[in-house]
């Protein structure tokens, strides 16, 4: 009997060859859309799952928040919190604290590069992650002073194919680290990646006290695991009192509230967004609407299946009743039309397989996922293709089938078949239904596709374009500032050169550099705020060419400028000032220091537009922060490749100990679209699948209209009327 349904279901799709196609593909696109857009978002929810302990790790992360209830939140740590819990709080079983090093030039014999993935980390750091090592022993990794891990592609990079275990690094010239460990390169999907784990020994000597015994300072990343049946909200408690005990009398002093929470490590990636972050991350309303839009693709596609079978059942209302009148029973029936779903829900999987193989390098590149995330080998892809298999049989299935197999032999035979004024408005809905939702899904992902290219368009309010940035010398010697000078005058000299400058930081990231306490001189400790710092030279506002509102720019002929400041428009309000005229010439407390400002200068969008303006304090640093700087190049040549190969060239003579980095402005700052360009790219695909199989839909079911209306196309032709089109008058009726 299965024979026999196979062959009359071989049949048909030979003698239906373009209405097979039509379903077959409309059903196939449907799937692969809604695996396609699943596939993100189990991406995004995959984050950090790979840890066995993934459920009990939290982040101890910091927040300060003023008795106006202004707060800053931070996604690090201050340095003693995490010593002192784990010293005061036997409900620890495991504290690990590490800190991010960027920017490190890494050496191994004549190899050279700069490295930003690099931290500092405690030796029960391998206790609670875990990252799989290649070699070495975990057990005594980064336990004594001058221990480094590697990971396995830097390993290659450095070592090629020899065993990395006991050789040196040397990091930015200055200490010599032994390898210890080679591990995995950590995946794509983990909040935190690094490719060097340095000794936390190392870095708590070299910062000292005042940095790893203070509670205000922020960079410390703390993670931590609870013994068995300790109660989170109780430990949170007692941090509090922790911090009270410690730092209360100076948080009264400050009119400052500190907490010290804890967040599981679950929720970093799809729910954190605060400051410092390693990394842009996810959005959890964005993944639960993605899950309606994958819902609602394959519903539609089902539908579609539905609206296109049930068109053809009226052209195979003969061959139902003559099986009837032969002695078929309706159950028969039912199982051989459910057989014939079955076999087409089968190809239709097939293809859809083979969509996804096809257009997955093009998913992987504008979502932004790394190439190596294991697609094929997720369990649940193949869970969800059967899950939609089994569904897409019952329900795509069940009303063509019930409609067919209710059919009356002896009123079909008679030519009686009936208008079915109930099954097309049925259909008619169905195929409106459809075309609203296709418009309203390209309409959505066109909006959002604009909104976003008015942000990458907008002004940002500093000029953006023809800036090369080179990143500064890491290493340094006696001559250090001369060279630098150096630099600067040999490329002012250079004909495509316009301008350049050094700043700590060029717009397209948040600011890492923060400081709290700042107030005018003369208040009240407690009305002291947190302010961003950006630590800049004389020619930083010209190559900029951001405009001033008042005041005046540094200049080398007022020495005393090494005590003054400029702040943008936001820094003035927040400082108290009701306009930026009254804020010249005023004396600000920064941290007990006293400094004059001296100008103010528009806002400008340091990040995405879509970010309100924080309040920005700009410093005379000609050599940057602690000699960590970036040179800003205005540029202006035809020929962008030999005016980078002439600064390579100055670079590579006057630092010869660093390696030469750089970036553009433009692309530097479009890179942190990327996490709202997925998100589109995403619906782009979508929209796309969505459209591939809507409009055949109504085109394809007047090649299955109603029996009545071919019998009234050839009337008309018998009596000399020149008939509609099929198309035209079945589209009419939508």
């Amino acid at each position: 009997m299965l024979m026999n349904y196979f062959k009359i279901t071989v049949r048909m799709l030979q003698k239906t060859k373009l209405y097979s196609f039509i379903n077959l593909l409309g059903l196939s696109i449907g799937m692969a859309a809604c695996l396609l857009i699943l596939q993100y978002i189990h991406f995004e929810k995959s984050y950090d799952s790979f840890h066995s302990r993934y459920d009990q790790i939290y982040r101890l992360r910091y927040e300060r928040i003023k008795d106006d209830g202004s707060a800053v939140r931070f996604a690090s740590c201050t340095p003693l919190a995490g010593n002192l819990i784990r010293e005061r709080f036997p409900e620890v079983a495991h504290l690990a604290r590490v800190f991010r090093y960027q920017g490190v030039i890494i050496t191994h014999d004549n190899i050279k590069f700069t490295e930003e993935r690099v931290f500092h980390a405690e030796p029960s750091f391998v206790d609670i992650f875990d990252f799989k090592f290649i070699s070495g022993d975990p057990r005594k990794a980064l336990a004594g002073v001058d221990q480094a891990l590697i990971s396995e592609s830097m390993a290659k990079k450095y070592f090629g194919t020899d065993d990395p275990i006991g050789k040196m690094i040397k990091v930015n010239q200055k200490t010599e680290y032994a390898v210890t460990g080679v591990f995995e390169d950590v995946p794509v999907n983990s909040h935190i990646k690094f490719d060097f784990l340095l000794s936390f020994e190392n870095f708590a000597k070299s910062s000292g006290p005042d940095y790893m015994d203070n509670w205000g300072h922020t960079g410390m990343y703390t993670y931590l695991i609870l013994q068995p049946g300790a109660d989170m909200t109780a430990f949170e408690n007692k941090i509090a009192q922790l911090v009270e005990t410690e730092f209360g009398e100076a948080l009264k002093y400050y009119h400052m509230e500190m907490l010290l929470l804890l967040q599981p490590l679950k929720d970093i990636h799809l729910t954190s967004h605060f400051m410092q972050e390693f990394e842009v991350n996810g959005d959890r309303d964005s993944i639960n609407f993605l899950y309606l839009i994958a819902t609602f693709i394959i519903i539609i596609a089902w539908v579609n299946y539905i609206n296109l079978s049930t068109a053809r059942a009226l052209t195979r209302a003969k061959e139902v009743a003559l099986r009837k009148t032969v002695g078929a029973s309706r159950r028969q029936l039912v199982f051989q039309f459910l057989f014939e779903t079955v076999i087409l829900n089968i190809i239709s999987v097939v293809i859809a397989v083979v969509i996804l193989q096809l257009v997955m390098p093009y998913f992987v590149v504008l979502t932004g996922i790394d190439t190596t995330y294991p697609f094929w080998g997720q369990t649940w892809l193949w869970q969800a293709l059967a899950g939609l298999f089994v569904t897409g049989i019952v329900l795509s299935g069940a009303y063509p089938v019930m409609r067919l197999s209710a059919f009356i032999p002896a009123a079909i035979l008679r030519g009686k078949l009936g208008t079915g004024q109930k099954g097309l408005g049925l259909r008619k809905l169905l195929v409106i239904f459809q075309y609203m939702m296709a418009i309203g899904l390209l309409t959505g992902t066109l909006t959002v596709y604009y909104q976003i290219d008015h942000l990458r368009t907008r002004d940002l309010g500093f000029k953006i374009d023809n800036i090369l940035v080179v990143k500064g010398p890491r290493i340094k010697d006696d001559h250090f500032s001369e060279k630098i000078t150096a630099f600067k005058d040999e490329l002012r000299n250079q004909s495509d050169v316009k301008k350049i400058c050094v700043v700590t930081e060029v717009p397209g990231k948040q600011i890492y550099w923060d400081n709290g306490g700042i107030r005018k001189a003369g208040e009240d400790a407690g009305k002291g705020k947190n302010y961003q710092i950006v630590g800049i030279d004389y020619d930083f506002i010209d190559v900029f060419e951001v405009p001033f509102i008042a005041g005046r720019n540094f200049s080398k002929e007022h020495p005393s400028d090494d005590k003054a400041l400029i702040l943008n428009e936001t820094a003035v309000s927040w400082m108290g000032f009701n306009s930026a005229g009254e804020a010249i010439d005023q004396r600000v407390d920064y941290w007990g220091e006293i400094f004059t400002i001296i100008g103010v200068i528009k806002d400008y969008h340091q990040q995405s537009p879509k970010l309100a303006f924080e309040p920005h304090i700009f410093r005379l640093m000609p050599e940057g922060r602690h000699n960590l700087g970036l040179f800003a190049i205005s540029i202006q040549s035809e020929n962008i490749s030999a005016t980078i190969d002439e600064v390579k060239s100055r670079y590579d003579r006057l630092f010869p100990s660093n390696p030469f980095d750089y970036f553009f402005l433009d692309d530097y700052f479009d890179q942190q679209y990327k996490s709202d360009l997925r998100r589109p790219c995403v619906r782009y695909f979508r929209s796309v699948g969505y459209f591939c199989h809507q409009p055949w839909n109504p085109g394809s079911g007047c090649l299955y209209g109603h029996p009545a209306d071919k019998r009234n196309r050839n009337t008309q032709s018998f009596r000399g009327r020149y008939p509609q089109h099929p198309l035209y008058s079945h589209d009419r009726n939508y």
